[in-house]
């Protein structure tokens, strides 16, 4: 057999999204989201650092105001091509910064420029900055968007009925409306403590290892002074600082940010295993033109939900890379410097992840009929949990087991659990002391043993609708 060449990859000197290494950059690439998380935004953020510095100067007299002015208006200016260019010489992201700053500035107001600083006083400061608005403003409204369509639905299919299943057998039944409340619910709550935990980060201007040193020499009050530079960028000071924040801040928003993945992984789960054809409850809508396989022409994949499921793992893998950067010896090492780099690869997941479950089931397709077949699909022995209960309350003391053996039956017979059960000798005088009502609990389980379904699905809707901005 001829060997074939092996291909030739041509990547471009700049580089584009086609030639990047993680998908995020590639495959995945939005631009909104880079907005809040790439490196150009990275270094916005460091640089708005040092326009809050440089104004706190300025209130202390340090400076004056039309140096801070000077400042943070080069700081609002520089490309990032340059910072990376002068990295290229200086071999330090914050220096390549500074020194990018001081290139668009007066010699007057160069001194002025970091002045005080260490490194992660703007660093620790603009990750918990961009972090924070990356949470509120990228994450937490596409959160909202996926949990009013959640709402929508549930309210929708509130009186749909549809089996409950535990350890993938039929439980006894619930609405479809009751099932997703619970989604709403739980992502409605993981939504809120992501708020507060944004709102929680916090950053610090206390110099090298954290003791005020260098503000010391020219600051009478360095606390003061810390809680003014913070607070020009709405962050507030770190109870304690060494030369870092420590990064558990960071750690608890990342877990949250996993627990909100997983959730999405797991309704993401459950739709998915609705779409079985021997289920066929709910399907994704198939667009024209798509294809489901690139050899089986006549498959419908759940493809979007297992992408849901499948980006919930990159999430989970960054719970490792945060919690391991908790550890930093003595005042501070480098260990985490790398590492941390890392941590908007979460946040960008989860909006991805969002998006994408939220696009989905907005235009899920729910087929009531086959959820009623499945419904029947047991002949009734849905209805075992009623009877035993209903047989006890007139007096039986045996009635769970008594029920299980005659719902067996039933199954092994195909006969429905109420013929089965009225025709039984050993339960008669029981089963005659129901009443009409109970008999019918009995007979058709899937629309008289529903318990309140439906109206606790109202319940958590009419709650989350009035604590949420919703449009």
């Amino acid at each position: 057999m001829k060997q074939l060449t092996p291909p030739t990859i041509n990547v471009p000197e700049i580089p584009d999204r086609f030639s990047a290494i993680d998908p995020l950059d590639g495959r995945y690439y939005d631009s909104e989201t880079a907005i809040y998380l790439s490196e150009r935004s990275r270094v916005g953020h460091q640089a708005h650092l040092e326009a809050a510095l440089a104004q706190a100067l300025a209130d202390e007299g340090v400076c004056s105001q039309a140096i801070a002015d000077e400042i943070a208006d080069a700081s609002g200016r520089i490309k990032i091509e340059d910072v990376e260019e002068e990295e290229r010489t200086t071999r330090h992201d914050i220096k390549a910064v500074v020194n990018t700053i001081k290139a668009l500035i007066s010699d007057e107001a160069k001194p002025f420029v970091h002045f005080g600083a260490t490194s992660n006083d703007i660093i620790s400061s603009a990750t918990a900055l961009q972090l924070r608005t990356a949470t509120l403003e990228l994450v937490v409204p596409r959160l909202d968007a996926l949990l009013e369509t959640l709402i929508t639905l549930s309210e929708k299919y509130a009186n749909t009925t549809q089996i409950g299943r535990t350890h993938g057998q039929h439980g006894v039944p619930i609405t479809f409306g009751y099932y997703l409340s619970g989604y709403v619910s739980r992502i409605g709550t993981s939504r809120m403590a992501l708020v507060d935990l944004a709102n929680g980060l916090r950053g610090k201007f206390s110099g090298a290892v954290g003791a005020y040193n260098a503000l010391s020499l020219f600051i009478d009050d360095p606390l003061a002074f810390e809680k003014k530079v913070l607070a020009s960028v709405g962050l507030e000071a770190a109870e304690f600082s060494s030369q870092i924040v420590p990064s558990e801040q960071f750690a608890r928003l990342i877990d949250e940010l996993a627990i909100v993945a997983n959730i999405m992984a797991n309704i993401s789960h459950d739709m998915r295993n609705l779409q079985r054809t021997e289920i066929g409850e709910v399907r994704e809508r198939f667009e024209k033109g798509q294809t489901g396989s690139s050899t089986m022409a006549h498959k419908r994949n759940p493809w979007n939900f297992e992408n849901v499921i499948s980006m919930s793992k990159q999430v989970n893998a960054q719970l490792i890379n945060v919690n391991l950067n908790i550890v930093s010896e003595h005042q501070r090492d480098l260990t985490d410097s790398s590492s941390s780099r890392f941590y908007g690869i979460t946040f960008a997941t989860v909006a991805s992840m969002t998006t994408r479950l939220n696009n989905i089931m907005s235009k899920i397709e729910v087929d009531a009929e086959a959820m009623q077949t499945n419904l029947k699909m047991t002949g009734g022995a849905i209805a075992a949990e009623p009877l035993y209960l209903l047989l006890e309350k007139h007096g039986h003391t045996a009635a769970h087991e008594a029920i299980k053996e005659l719902s067996h039956a039933a199954l092994a017979q195909g006969k429905t659990l109420a013929e089965t059960a009225a025709a039984d000798e050993s339960i008669a005088v029981y089963w005659d002391k129901l009443s009409e009502k109970e008999k019918q609990i009995i007979i058709e389980p899937e629309f008289n043993y529903v318990g309140i379904a439906s109206s606790k699905a109202g319940m958590i809707t009419t709650q989350w609708r009035e604590k949420l901005p919703l449009t």
